[in-house]
């Protein structure tokens, strides 16, 4: 009971770190994070919903970027606007 008591507190420990740097995505954040995929979609990359679009491929980061709007803006806005800024496009304004 013990054992099981201690290896619970040590792994709440290691996980306090983790949840702590998780942020919820705002609307604004989903807003801004799905104008940067529409411009990296329409002209670097594709969605995978369109298979039309698939010979056109972007960097593999971006490309997973452009999915995780929605549900992981925090990691997904920089990836987009470094995709979007070396390809020298203007980034939109930020709401």
């Amino acid at each position: 009971m013990l054992k099981t008591r201690n290896l619970l507190l040590v792994a709440c420990i290691f996980a306090l770190p983790v949840a702590a740097q998780a942020q919820p995505s705002t609307d604004k954040d989903r807003a801004y994070c799905g104008k940067l995929r529409e411009l990296y979609v329409n002209y670097i990359g594709h969605d995978n919903s369109n298979a039309s679009n698939f010979l056109r491929r972007g960097a593999n980061d971006a490309q997973v970027a452009s999915t995780q709007c929605q549900d992981n803006t925090a990691w997904a806005i920089p990836v987009l606007e470094q995709q979007l800024a070396a390809n020298k496009f203007t980034l939109p304004a930020r709401d």
